[in-house]
């Protein structure tokens, strides 16, 4: 699976809740020569399981990636046959431009190609690939799609597989949801951007008025002060394991202060007991030394 693009991503939010990804490949951004567009809201859908086995290649496909494209018949009613290939090639001349409604959806069983140079806005309810769907617009990017596709409606599809496919849904037919884009089996081939182009995504904006900013002050300790002693001050300005008893440490307000063994690492700790409120906690007599290493 290869997937380049916005247009990717608007791809797989249809179908994500569509069943099985077998084939896909997209090339392009949703500002390129080709979208996929909803005309309403799309509801996220709970996850679901709808399919019981999976998708193989229609059998009577076998041929198809070196079958002959005709152009699509004029009375096209929205199915493309198995084994058959029909070519959008019209919608580069004469009907460029047209919009194509299909209310019963899109079913390409057999292969429906978009060459290069097709113009074309296709409004249906739903697309099931089973054979291929290929399109192909590789002109400079100017913001106006060449081939859309429209998603319309807001009631669930029920797709029901061709052929050796055909049991791969619980009862023979799967229930996919409003609007849904389904590969099933089958291959989608999108090119939305011209090869010599890299995908790209639009950002808001950019400023480079005062160049690429550097960083090079950064904030960092304070200088320490030198004691009396002519020493430089330690960072920690009390550390205590009572090894040596209880040095400055003493109780508070009347408070008993007494030295134990077997702390939770099994060293000595500082005991306050015989409190006679809940403030009289243990009481540091901060020497001199300590004092001046103290800054505001």
């Amino acid at each position: 699976m290869k997937l380049n693009g916005a247009l990717a991503g608007a791809l797989l939010s249809f179908l994500a809740d569509a069943g099985r990804v077998d084939a896909v490949r997209v090339r392009g951004t949703k500002t390129s020569a080709m979208d996929i567009s909803s005309v309403g809201n799309l509801e996220p859908m709970e996850p679901r399981q709808l399919q019981t086995a999976d998708f193989g290649q229609l059998t009577c496909n076998a041929a198809l990636a070196d079958a002959v494209c005709t152009p699509l018949p004029a009375d096209f009613a929205g199915v493309v046959p198995c084994g058959v290939c029909y070519s959008m090639s019209d919608f580069g001349g004469a009907r460029a431009g047209e919009t194509l409604t299909m209310a019963s959806g899109l079913n390409v069983v057999g292969r429906l190609d978009f060459p290069d140079g097709s113009k074309v806005t296709i409004e249906t309810p739903s697309v099931f690939v089973q054979g291929i769907l290929s399109m192909s617009s590789t002109r400079a990017v100017t913001g106006e799609p060449d081939i859309s596709i429209r998603m319309t409606g807001d009631t669930d599809i029920i797709f029901t597989p061709e052929g050796e496919n055909a049991g791969a849904c619980s009862g023979g037919a799967c229930n996919v949801g409003p609007k849904a884009f389904v590969v099933a089996g089958g291959q989608l081939d999108i090119n939305g951007m011209p090869d010599s182009c890299p995908t790209w995504s639009r950002i808001k904006d950019t400023d480079s008025s005062e160049g690429i900013p550097t960083p090079t002050d950064f904030p960092t300790q304070p200088d320490l002060p030198t004691s009396s002693s002519g020493s430089v001050c330690s960072a920690s300005l009390v550390t205590e394991n009572f090894e040596g008893g209880l040095n400055s440490w003493h109780g508070n307000l009347g408070a008993y202060e007494s030295i134990q063994e077997g702390s939770h690492d099994g060293s000595r700790y500082l005991s306050i007991t015989e409190r006679s409120f809940y403030h009289p906690g243990p009481l540091f007599d901060i020497p001199e030394s300590v004092r001046e290493c103290t800054l505001p």
